[in-house]
């Protein structure tokens, strides 16, 4: 390295010699050949959602009962300042709730421009894929589950039923949480 004596200049020459050592970004044909979700559990089922459809994974925070409302509408929760509803996704979906609720995770989603947390009983984490591993051919589920699943990812010998929170925002169930 040569002596360089302004401030400035040995600034630029850091930043030249950081460029010039840097690795390169991923290319975009990669990008465009991965599929990337969030694995998590309703019941028995295994299941991945699309990483567009996630705002945030979450500890179930505390959150204060809302009577008057169907056993799946938990209560609702401050989450940095802002009011988040949460809802017992197995409850919803399969008319049980989680029985260790308070071991669960929650999944929030936008729901008609609000976010909404979704408690479910386990999240696995990311999951990447290669499109060419996409399937039409889905695994055994719960009926109630099935409905929001139209394709699945293989890995690994292991089937990923692909779950669509946004189609499971249109169920007009979820406008029924009052009793």
């Amino acid at each position: 390295m040569e002596n360089i004596d302004d401030p400035f200049d040995l600034l630029l020459d850091i930043e030249q010699r950081c460029q010039a050592n840097a690795a390169g970004l991923p290319t975009l044909d990669k990008a465009e050949d991965e599929w990337v979700g969030v694995g998590f559990r309703i019941g028995d089922d295994k299941l991945i959602a699309p990483m567009n459809e996630i705002e945030e994974i979450l500890d179930l925070p505390a959150f204060t009962n809302i009577p008057g409302v169907k056993s799946w509408m938990v209560g609702v929760a401050n989450v940095r300042g802002g009011l988040l509803p949460l809802m017992d996704l197995r409850g919803f979906i399969l008319g049980e709730d989680i029985k260790q609720r308070k071991k669960g995770r929650v999944i929030v989603i936008d729901y008609k421009g609000f976010n909404t947390g979704l408690i479910v009983e386990e999240v696995y984490g990311m999951k990447h894929f290669q499109i060419k591993d996409q399937s039409e051919d889905i695994p055994s589920l719960h009926e109630n589950v099935s409905k929001y699943v139209n394709k699945a990812f293989c890995q690994e010998g292991d089937s990923w039923p692909v779950f669509s929170f946004q189609n499971m925002t249109q169920d007009e169930r979820l406008a029924e949480a009052p009793l």
